[in-house]
């Protein structure tokens, strides 16, 4: 038998669910206060061409398919959570999309135009003693300088080597 209260408790279970799966926490979701370049004035290409520019890419040459360099405004970044809790997912042209979750050196590429699936991308230094590639040292803000191979499953049209350099703030 369902009384009001029955079905009061049952929709506010639903409801909850339905929360959870659409993304716990998700009203601390915003955009990002500023996408500009990499302050680590690292080089991540093998030319320093792009120094003083956000590079997003895989290859070799600058081209709408291997590394791009892209204005601060036409790429997009969404913050979730802060300190500890922060998560970025940063939306470039060309159908790059980076995930990176605070702390780590992990960060999710993927590219549909390319037809390049979600990967896990490891910037780590594992033979340098050198500061990492994602740098989570400021509060609420990332900034990547790296250069690591492509997953193995992306195609080897060329070198393989994915190129991110990028300073997101999320305060």
């Amino acid at each position: 038998m369902n009384t009001p209260r029955t079905t009061l408790g049952r929709t506010a279970a639903a409801l909850v669910a339905v929360a959870a799966l659409a993304g716990c926490g998700s009203d601390d979701t915003r955009d990002a206060a500023s996408v500009t370049t990499s302050t680590s004035g690292a080089i991540v290409t093998d030319t320093s061409t792009d120094l003083g520019s956000i590079v997003i890419g895989w290859g070799d040459a600058h081209s709408d398919t291997e590394i791009t360099t892209p204005k601060p405004d036409d790429v997009t970044a969404q913050c979730a959570g802060h300190g500890d809790d922060l998560a970025a997912d940063i939306t470039a042209p060309h159908g790059w999309n980076i995930h990176a979750v605070h702390g780590s050196q992990i960060l999710t590429v993927e590219n549909a135009d390319l037809n390049l699936p979600a990967a896990d991308i490891d910037t780590t230094h594992h033979f340098l003693d050198v500061p990492q590639s994602v740098d989570w040292s400021e509060p609420d803000q990332l900034d990547i300088a790296a250069t690591t191979d492509a997953p193995t499953d992306w195609p080897r049209t060329h070198s393989g080597r994915v190129q991110l350099s990028i300073h997101i703030d999320c305060r």
